[in-house]
């Protein structure tokens, strides 16, 4: 009797440590995944990824975040944040000078 209580018990433990488990390597599996389709399509049109900025837009477009998509990408979210409202205020300044007067 005491060996079924055992064995019982042990399965807990196994379902447990399995939860654990996925909950450590899913992220870790998810990031190598994401990892090798941004270099595959770098591989493929590297003119489209050629910056850090177009990199996380890319990886953004897949589902991460914009803290995990600078982290793949090789930069910080501070320093893709900044680079996000420095194109932004880039598009509003072409966008203004590109209007002509009307005469």
């Amino acid at each position: 009797m005491q060996n079924e209580v055992d064995c019982f018990s042990w399965g807990e433990d196994s379902v447990a440590n399995q939860d654990d488990a996925q909950a450590v390597w899913l992220p870790v599996i998810g990031k190598a995944l994401v990892y090798l389709c941004l270099q595959d399509a770098q591989r493929g049109e590297p003119e489209k990824l050629d910056s850090v900025l177009k990199r996380v837009k890319f990886l953004e477009a897949l589902g991460l975040s914009r803290d995990d998509a600078a982290e793949v990408a090789g930069s910080s979210a501070a320093s893709v944040q900044v680079l996000h409202s420095l194109s932004k205020s880039k598009k509003a300044k072409n966008g203004s000078a590109k209007k002509k007067r009307a005469r």
